[in-house]
This record gives C-alpha cells, structure tokens and sequence, in this order.
C-alpha cells in the first residue's frame, strides 16, 4: 500500500462518520461495518512497505464498541414492561448516545492520523 492510498482511505473513513453523523441517528451496522473495514485496513498497513512508525501508530489505533454493550437481558425487559416502555426509551437513547460517542471517536482518530500523515510524510 503506498502513502497516498493510506491518506485517501482516512479521508474515506473520516467523511463516512460525518455523513453517518449529520442525520443524528448511528445503527450499530452501520458502526460495525466502519470498524470491520478499519480492521481489513490495518491488516493491509502491516504487509505494506510504509515506515514502521506510521504502521505501529495505525496499529495502536482500536474501537472498544461490541454488540455485547447493548444485549438486552431479563430484567431489562421487566424494567420496559414494568415502566410502561419509559425505560427502554432512555435505555435506547444511551445506547445512541453511545454509538455518536464511538463513531466521533473514530472520525477523531482518522482526522489525527491524517494530520500526522500529513505532516511527517509529504
């Protein structure tokens, strides 16, 4: 992969979580599929002749987000039935606040990247 394949991907990356972000509503596929893509990228960036200090920085960039943050158990669902939906309204509304915090985060992390990139290696 060269330099400008790289930089033209965290631009990519960076203007998905703006367009994902201007309507005000994440789904956890549309998340996903950005981090499932980034991962492919990494995987890229290491068998490629980069300098290894772009590679390890790239590296070290990860997203803590999994499906697992939102599983709905039993007593969540006692809780909407019991509060009449109340609950699992402002459950849903944590769990969007929660995916606009991960997708800004990686729009942050790219735009970080790509400065670095810009300003170390043209």
């Amino acid at each position: 992969m060269e330099l400008d394949t790289c930089f033209k991907y965290l631009e990519f990356v960076h203007a998905e979580c703006e367009r994902h972000l201007a309507d005000g509503v994440v789904e956890d596929d549309e998340l996903f599929q950005l981090i499932i893509e980034f991962n492919r990228f990494q995987e890229h960036i290491k068998r490629s002749d980069l300098p290894e200090e772009l590679k390890s920085k790239i590296a070290k960039v990860e997203f803590n987000y999994t499906r697992k943050k939102v599983k709905r158990n039993a007593v969540y669902m006692l809780l909407a039935f019991v509060t009449v939906g109340t609950w699992a309204y402002v459950a849903m509304l944590r769990q969007q606040r929660n995916r606009i915090r991960t997708l800004e985060d990686i729009k942050h992390d790219m735009n970080s990247l790509s400065m670095h990139m810009r300003m170390n290696y043209t």
